[in-house]
């Protein structure tokens, strides 16, 4: 039985060898062939749909792409019957959020084996400095975090040396700050896009304000200063956080290890909550998502589905010890934690902060759930670079996207 990746690093794909090892030791009739990692310099969704369509696809793969929008291309297996029949992945094993990812017309097609869920982390020393000492001070709303981010934000002429947070400016964060303000960008159970709807366009004019009272109102000039971010950029400017320079920042679990790649000057990092915005009314999270699925024509579907509900309790084990994906099935154990977390803070604290993130699936927004995903995001992200840099108001980009996206889907749903 063959299996795929659309890529990774050397350690990632290596890891899915050692999972088929173990599988096949409790499943001897069947063979799993070593996992390909990518199709070269191939699009991965363009070979794996051509395949699809010529009738040779491989048995079982990852996808990084929504089951939703595959399964609304007929290109996947439907999974409810064997997901009933499964030893771990019935529906109510998975945080309902999350799988709402892998479902088109009440189908589901496929399963959200590992999603990194985001908080806000924090610079436990700048925080202390403002009286804020632990997670149950940090800023509940958007007003008072936006308040605590002012008072980090200096600035030194036309260049900022460091501030507190600043405001949504990530098209694959967005509909998490969309639901934090009580709405959200797509609505799967009418097939709708609401991305121009009055509090959508509010989030946006919140931000813009923002922009304009605490960062001079120039994008670009804020850009220049610095990277105000957890990673290296391409220009090789080490994160902002990891300097000292910013107080808070909102990222997902997998940063609590990758820190460690890069020089941490201040150790005394949390996590907290989500604030919510003045439409919202209670903190949700959201994901980042790895998909297992069976391609449309997978010449073995059973035995393939049977090697991704190993992978989704058993197997994730071995994945999570290579790359530290945070496992979404509620059937796997919860004393798993980063190695890198425990080296440099405490297991306790590792296995504390890990059980955070995991409880932030039980909140999660239903997102990565359009059949046209790859497209929203792309013009999402057009909106909010035209937003940002003064192109066009709120309202009008908002509604430019919107126009786009609710064309794509009926173009797509008319032939589905």
């Amino acid at each position: 039985m063959s299996f795929w990746t659309p890529g990774g690093s050397k350690i990632y794909c290596e890891g899915f060898g050692t999972i088929a090892k173990n599988f096949e030791k409790d499943n001897p009739n069947i063979h799993i062939e070593d996992a390909q990692c990518g199709t070269g310099e191939q699009n991965f969704n363009e070979v794996l749909l051509a395949r699809v369509a010529a009738g040779n696809p491989p048995d079982s793969t990852i996808i990084w792409t929504s089951p939703a929008a595959f399964g609304a291309r007929n290109a996947l297996v439907q999974l409810d019957e064997l997901m009933a029949g499964s030893k771990y992945s019935q529906k109510d094993a998975w945080p309902a959020g999350v799988l709402a990812s892998c479902i088109f017309k009440d189908k589901t097609y496929g399963l959200p084996v590992a999603a990194g869920t985001y908080a806000m982390f924090y610079n436990g020393d700048l925080l202390a400095s403002k009286g804020i000492n632990k997670r149950e001070d940090f800023p509940k709303t958007w007003d008072d975090m936006r308040k605590l981010s002012k008072e980090f934000t200096k600035w030194n002429g036309d260049k900022l040396e460091s501030i507190g947070i600043l405001p949504w400016r990530d098209q694959y964060t967005l509909p998490i700050w969309s639901a934090l303000n009580g709405s959200q960008l797509y609505d799967a159970a009418n097939q709708k896009y609401q991305l121009d709807n009055d509090a959508n366009v509010a989030m946006m004019d919140y931000g813009l304000k923002w922009l304009e009272e605490d960062y001079q109102g120039d994008i670009v000039k804020v850009t220049k200063s610095g990277n105000w971010a957890g990673y290296t950029d391409d220009q090789g400017r080490p994160g902002a956080f990891n300097e000292n320079k910013m107080a808070m920042l909102m990222e997902g679990f997998w940063y609590t290890g990758d820190m460690y790649n890069f020089e941490v000057k201040n150790n005394n990092w949390n996590v907290a909550l989500l604030p919510v915005g003045p439409g919202g009314q209670k903190s949700v999270s959201g994901y980042w998502p790895n998909w297992l699925v069976v391609p449309k024509g997978s010449k073995h579907p059973e035995e393939a589905f049977k090697y991704l509900d190993y992978m989704a309790a058993e197997g994730i084990k071995v994945w999570f010890s290579n790359v530290p994906d945070l496992p979404a099935n509620k059937n796997v154990s919860k004393d798993l934690y980063p190695k890198a977390v425990a080296d440099h803070r405490s297991k306790e604290f590792a296995e504390e902060v890990t059980n955070f993130f995991r409880s932030q699936m039980d909140i999660a927004t239903p997102m990565w759930n359009s059949p046209v995903q790859d497209f929203a995001t792309d013009q999402i992200g057009r909106a909010l670079e035209n937003i940002y840099a003064k192109k066009s108001t709120p309202k009008d980009a908002l509604a430019e996207a919107q126009k786009a996206c609710q064309a794509e889907l009926d173009k797509l749903l008319k032939g589905a």
